[in-house]
């Protein structure tokens, strides 16, 4: 059998038989980075230039859901509530109209960052999607507050909305806030919201690239998301590169006090859903993004290889409970990002681990297999003496 770094260079190196465009793997302890390789190239376009320009570490990636940790971490600073939203409940038989109605709870900080507020994605909400092309809103960023009509736990804009708390708290672009207590701190100096006005993030940035039905990949048509943003989005608008990140994830496990005081950060691990709760979180994660399931290009790369694990959410990302084979330890926090990135910070065994990709759609089988063999051999000695070893 193939060790797992002769899987992966197989599977990212270029002719007909390419599996993956390229991704950019990262292992820390709190002391620093243990384990960095780059596989594949940074564009899949014959005509370009990068597609013979190897990923680093350094290469510029939309980062997308990755930037919600950061959002999170800079939300913990403040605390208050917001008024006022409304539930979307259903559509009118004749017009087609939205029907809305007043919600009567408060809608909270905690609720926005652990996705408990019903606030869904267009993109991945039938119902939200024909509210937004009703009211001709973009199906990133939507600002106005409208909830779907479910509870206990539904992926979407809430870190958006909480970002936009911040800027209004604090007077300054959440873009800026970060800069002064993530990003300067850190040290991530490849960082930001606002690529149209960083040329050097740009020029070091890979394309995007897409997995066609016939589970071919090739350039993508679309960046997916634009690069002049009009807001900082705190739910996924953030560039970065898997060095800077990897940055990130060794300063939580650290918990020095550089990004939160300790007891802070352990609210940023701390599981927050109710029963009800967790069985939303596992629909949701099961169910994938319903318009990219149910797209040409995503019917199959989208049926997500979701493990039958205990899971529950935290304000910083997914708490792994029981059950999870590989090695991980129960109360593990990890998310990822929509062009296929995915993270862990496991603070049991002192480690976090980064896998960094921009393929669409989300939810690749083939990128989340690479995934779960390079976890596998993280905690397997087979990546070499990192310290965690399966139990």
């Amino acid at each position: 059998m193939d060790t797992f770094e002769e899987y992966i260079q197989r599977a990212t190196a270029s002719g007909p038989d390419r599996k993956l465009p390229g991704a950019v793997l990262i292992v820390t302890n709190k002391d620093g980075i243990v384990y960095s390789k780059s596989f594949g190239s940074m564009s899949m376009d014959p005509a370009s230039d990068l597609s013979t320009t190897p990923l680093t570490p350094d290469t510029t990636m939309w980062i997308a859901s990755c930037t919600k940790l950061m959002t999170a971490i800079a939300s913990m600073h403040i605390l208050p509530e917001w008024k006022n939203p409304q539930i979307l409940v259903g559509f009118e038989d004749d017009s087609g109209k939205p029907i809305l109605k007043d919600a009567k709870n408060k809608l909270t900080l905690r609720m926005l960052l652990t996705h408990q507020t019903g606030l869904g994605y267009g993109f991945s909400h039938p119902e939200l999607a024909r509210y937004c092309k009703y009211a001709n809103i973009p199906t990133i960023g939507e600002k106005r507050i409208v909830w779907i009509r479910r509870s206990a736990w539904t992926y979407g804009v809430g870190l958006d909305w909480a970002g936009q708390m911040i800027e209004r708290v604090t007077n300054k672009t959440l873009g800026s806030f970060m800069e002064e207590n993530i990003w300067k701190p850190l040290e991530m100096n490849s960082t930001t919201f606002r690529l149209q006005e960083r040329p050097d993030i740009i020029s070091r940035r890979a394309d995007m690239s897409m997995r066609s039905a016939d589970g071919t990949i090739g350039p993508s048509p679309t960046r997916f998301f634009p690069d002049s943003a009009i807001d900082d989005q705190g739910g996924g608008g953030i560039f970065s590169c898997p060095a800077d990140y990897a940055k990130l994830l060794i300063s939580i496990l650290k918990n020095d006090g550089t990004l939160l005081k300790p007891s802070t950060m352990e609210d940023i691990f701390t599981p927050c859903l109710t029963p009800d709760g967790i069985s939303s979180l596992r629909e949701n994660r099961a169910a994938g993004y319903n318009t990219f399931r149910e797209s040409k290009a995503g019917s199959e790369a989208t049926k997500q290889l979701i493990p039958q694990y205990e899971m529950n959410y935290s304000v910083g990302g997914q708490i792994s409970e029981k059950g999870w084979l590989n090695g991980r330890k129960d109360g593990s926090m990890s998310w990822g990002g929509l062009p296929n990135l995915m993270w862990v910070v496991d603070r049991e065994t002192g480690i976090a681990f980064f896998y960094a990709s921009q393929l669409l759609p989300p939810g690749d089988a083939i990128s989340r297999a690479a995934f779960e063999r390079f976890e596998y051999a993280i905690y397997n000695g087979e990546l070499g003496d990192l310290g965690p070893k399966a139990s």
